[in-house]
């Protein structure tokens, strides 16, 4: 689910998970109970999610809208 744009300060995410993802990097973040954030490639969506999953599903649309990922 896709909330109002989020400004984390920096030190606050907690918990970060990298993905690699073909040639890019999802970074995945826990920034409080019930919502993270994700950066495709050190730059960070303009969104916060409910769940690890949401934000990093994000990341992966967001991959295929730059057309990051070939398709097989």
């Amino acid at each position: 689910m896709r909330n109002a744009r989020v400004s984390v300060p920096e030190g606050i995410a907690k918990h970060p998970t990298t993905f690699d993802v073909g040639a890019h990097k999802l970074i995945v973040s826990k920034i409080q109970e019930g919502r993270w954030t994700v950066a495709v490639d050190e730059r960070p969506l303009d969104a916060s999610f409910q769940t690890q999953a949401d934000a990093w599903e994000a990341g992966v649309r967001e991959i295929h809208r730059l057309g990051g990922l070939a398709r097989s």
